[in-house]
């Protein structure tokens, strides 16, 4: 134990709030500082003379259900929840370049999994060619939330390649693990299909800003498991693929930047993947965002503080994105308070430890099968679930939890300093997993373009009183918890407020 005591207390390290640790662990030992903070009361001071950066948005991608949608009105509400300034107003729509698939090799099953691609074989010519027609649900659905005029920035974005350009011929991953589906001889050939979409796209007035051709390249993809489209890349390989993508854009003249590339976690393979594209000349000067997943570092701030270190140090001036995060595997219930808390922790971190410009859910809408499911048993992991026809569909308690930060962060806010007498996220576990202790208080302050200031306050813990230590007045207070969804709780002068226990309040002040 004393050993444990002691990393703990390098975690915390020193000043203020270390002393009150110290003090903690010698009183009552460990539990006994994870007991008290559960449950303590705690001050946040706002320092608004303290910034970092600046925050141009949040999204979500289209991708797996937007070709799915086939009614009208369906699109426009589902626009409207999360595309508009009634709804979310989320401003990044990631679309996806499906890589097509050949029905009689493609082993995908699930038919939200697959996608319609705009290049295909002509058998009257006897030539591939692009017809633009193609994946028409997707692009209503695009069009649909532009229609809102929220949206300023399209990232276009592709899981694999074509699927006549894989080794396997199939978009789901080659036959092997850990081996690259991207024939050796179709490198070019990729370039220019995606680039010659992106023209498509550019020419139609769709506000494509960054484009992201290699999706998670660490992973697997195929070998044994092929629930989607999916390719492998080496970094020597994703290296390579990028910079003939910074040369044709520089080549081409399009006023679009690279997403280079966007790794499928937060470890070790990141910073080898994102250091590749930093050295490399001609990618670094199209480099629009560096982009990680959070994927399974939900309570593990740690890593994100140490992310973020390394991007200080490496990656200065150059943009982060979150651009893909659910819950995996998901364990809580779409209606459950515990689903949005968890989704708003990882938020929390990912704009205070690694210091993301810019945050996206994966799906914005998953299925949760043509059956109902009973109450207590929906998994989707969307911030809607949807059964499979669309024939209905409803917001979960993810999409409140988006929209505690999306509604009243808008682009072109500043994050400002916060400092709290509850330490962050801390968890102490044994060797098998099992949690022993922990105390969950995550919290991001920011100034927005109208000068007012903005903080969200994830309470995973018990009910607490809460100061904010701020030179503003007036405060409303907007609150989730196992019985409100984003309930106006107070209105007036700067006062302590109750935070009721597991739940995620957001404070407006002027």
């Amino acid at each position: 134990m004393k050993e444990k005591r002691k990393n703990i207390l390098r975690r915390f390290g020193k000043g203020v709030l270390g002393t009150v640790l110290a003090l903690a662990v010698g009183a009552g030992g460990v539990a006994g500082y994870f007991a008290y903070a559960r449950n303590a009361d705690m001050t946040i001071r706002l320092n608004e003379d303290k910034t970092y950066q600046t925050f141009t948005g949040w999204g979500s991608a289209a991708c797996w259900w937007s070709q799915m949608v086939t009614d009208q009105e369906d699109r426009e509400e589902i626009a409207r929840l999360l595309y508009s300034e009634e709804g979310l107003g989320l401003n990044i729509y990631r679309y996806n370049i499906g890589g097509g698939y050949a029905p009689e090799v493609e082993r995908v099953e699930n038919p939200w999994r697959l996608t319609e691609s705009f290049y295909y074989y002509n058998e009257e010519s006897g030539a591939w060619e692009y017809d633009f027609t193609r994946d028409a649900n997707a692009q209503a659905m695009l069009d649909t939330a532009l229609s809102y005029g929220c949206i300023d920035t399209v990232v276009l974005f592709a899981n694999s390649p074509h699927y006549t350009m894989t080794v396997s011929g199939m978009s789901s991953g080659g036959t092997e693990d850990y081996t690259s589906n991207l024939r050796e001889d179709a490198y070019e050939e990729y370039v220019d299909y995606f680039l010659t979409i992106t023209e498509y796209f550019l020419d139609k007035g769709v506000p494509v800003k960054m484009i992201s051709p290699i999706n998670e390249p660490q992973w697997s993809w195929g070998g044994d498991w092929v629930g989607q489209e999916g390719c492998h890349y080496e970094e020597d390989e994703a290296l390579r693929l990028m910079h003939l993508f910074a040369e044709e854009l520089a080549a081409r003249n399009l006023p679009v930047t690279l997403c280079a590339p966007e790794s499928g976690n937060i470890g070790d393979t990141t910073k080898r993947y994102f250091e590749n594209m930093l050295a490399d000349e001609a990618i670094r000067s199209k480099i629009g965002t560096l982009a990680y997943h959070s994927y399974f570092s939900d309570d593990d701030r740690t890593a994100k503080v140490k992310l973020g270190s390394w991007l200080d140090s490496n990656a200065e001036g150059v943009p982060v994105a979150m651009s893909e995060w659910c819950e995996l595997p998901c364990v809580n219930d779409t209606t459950s308070i515990a689903a949005a808390l968890r989704m708003a922790r990882v938020i929390s971190q990912d704009l205070t430890c690694t210091g993301v410009n810019s945050w996206s859910a994966w799906v914005a809408v998953n299925q949760h099968g043509t059956e109902r499911p009973a109450a207590g048993e929906d998994f989707s992991d969307g911030m809607i679930s949807a059964a499979d026809d669309f024939s209905e569909y409803d917001v979960t308690m993810r999409y409140h939890a988006m929209a505690h930060y999306a509604k009243y962060i808008p682009a072109g806010s500043v994050r400002i300093g916060a400092s709290s007498t509850i330490y962050p996220l801390v968890t102490t576990k044994t060797d098998d997993g099992k949690t022993l202790f922990s105390t969950s208080v995550n919290y991001a302050a920011f100034l927005t373009p109208d000068g007012d200031t903005v903080l969200v306050v994830v309470n995973e813990g018990g009910e607490r009183n809460l100061t904010v230590r701020t030179d503003r007045t007036q405060m409303t207070v907007i609150q989730t918890d196992a019985t409100r969804q984003e309930e106006t709780v107070y209105e007036g002068a700067v006062q302590e407020i109750t935070l009721p226990e597991n739940s995620l309040v957001t404070i407006l002040l002027k």
